[in-house]
């Protein structure tokens, strides 16, 4: 097994691993077995956004771009540094998790000036450019999430007005969901089904990119009129990025289990981005006000499990049964997908019965996906990319 295999093994295990602090979390609430607390709800998202998500798509990157020895100590860093963070959540709301969120953010800053390294030797494919652009963004929304950890703790941030401050920490949600997420999946998406090669294909990557920018200062600047344009881009970009990979998504191309995790990925950026205009569209109209918690706010929680699950879990599925040694079952696809669009149904129509149902077999199927990767990313047979 070469340096990029051990690389990208460790970081796939790792977030495999970590992804069931998300599932059993999001289980037992969605069922109603247990209300969590705030922290454990907290744990539930950053133990999937950077537990599960970002530390696969470091491996996704080192796939991309090919390993060596300074991949595997980005990569140790990242699983133990994404660890603290995940317990500093669990365990507390003072100082402990802006300490921890710095040394995430020391591992997110480490694997962007890597992937810029590899990027200027690299092929500059559409896929490898999606994914440093998607760096640059996660960056952006590390750096505000530390900031956010520091307004929590100390009620302010040092050398910066309550206002300003204020700003800057709730920009740290959009830059994560619309920066990062939807610019990452499609840089996936379009990598693993080796997309067509073409400049539509790369403008789409830097589309989303600047309406992830969009997004993040029409936040921090209090402008409303930012957050429409970032929804255009983001509109623009999903419609011209299902042309451009049709050929790859249409119904007849489905068949072979882990391109289809893509594919489905790919069709629910669509699914993503309607709820976002949709978001967009209740938060504009003052229906939706998410930092009181009024209005139809489980469709905003329908937008954030459309990007964290139908389209970063299936992406990165797709991309982890690259390094399995044998090809996921068909009926894991449709289990979890069929989980994942009952719950997000039960959540947008906000029937409670739907919600009870889709979280368990969401949840159940996810953990047996988890079983299946990680019992077949030990084994030595396993192909390589």
């Amino acid at each position: 097994m070469n340096e990029t295999d051990r690389s990208a093994r460790l970081l796939f295990t790792a977030a495999l691993a970590i992804f069931l602090v998300t599932i059993v979390i999001g289980i037992l609430n969605g069922m109603g077995i247990w209300e969590p607390s705030h922290n454990m709800l907290l744990t539930h998202v950053h133990a999937g956004t950077l537990g599960w998500i970002t530390l696969a798509v470091f491996g996704a990157a080192i796939r991309m771009f090919g390993g060596g020895g300074t991949s595997r100590n980005v990569a140790l860093f990242a699983v133990a540094a994404t660890a603290l963070y995940v317990v500093a959540f669990a365990t507390t709301t003072g100082v402990f998790r802006p300490i921890a969120g710095t040394l995430e953010l020391v591992a997110i800053v480490w694997m962007l000036v890597w992937v810029g390294g590899r990027y200027s030797n690299s092929d500059k494919s559409t896929g490898q450019l999606g994914v440093l652009l998607a760096m640059v963004s996660l960056t952006i929304g590390g750096v505000l999430g530390v900031l956010l950890g520091l307004f929590i703790a100390n009620g302010s941030i040092p050398g910066l007005s309550n206002d300003v401050a204020s700003s800057l920490a709730g920009a740290h949600p959009p830059a994560m969901l619309i920066g990062y997420l939807v610019l990452a999946g499609a840089a996936i998406v379009h990598w693993v089904l080796d997309g067509p090669a073409s400049r539509p294909g790369r403008l789409v990557m830097w589309a989303l990119f600047i309406g992830g920018v969009a997004a993040n200062l029409a936040f921090i600047l209090d402008v409303d009129a930012l957050i429409q344009v970032a929804t255009l881009l983001e509109v623009a970009a999903i419609v011209t990025f299902t042309v451009h990979m049709w050929s790859d998504v249409r119904p007849s191309a489905w068949g072979e289990v882990g391109e289809d995790f893509a594919r489905a990925a790919a069709v629910f950026l669509i699914v993503g981005v309607a709820l976002l205009v949709y978001v967009v569209q209740l938060f504009m109209s003052g229906e939706l006000d998410p930092e009181t918690g009024t209005g139809p706010v489980n469709v905003l929680l329908a937008f954030d499990h459309a990007m964290f699950l139908g389209v970063m879990t299936n992406a990165l599925f797709a991309l982890v049964s690259r390094s399995a040694a044998k090809p996921p079952p068909s009926v894991l696809l449709w289990l979890v997908n069929g989980g994942v669009v009952v719950f997000l149904t039960g959540l947008v129509a906000d029937v409670d019965v739907l919600i009870r149902i889709g979280a368990p077999l969401m949840g159940l199927s996810l953990i047996y996906a988890i079983y299946f990767f990680l019992t077949n990313l030990r084994s030595p047979a396993a192909h390589t990319v």
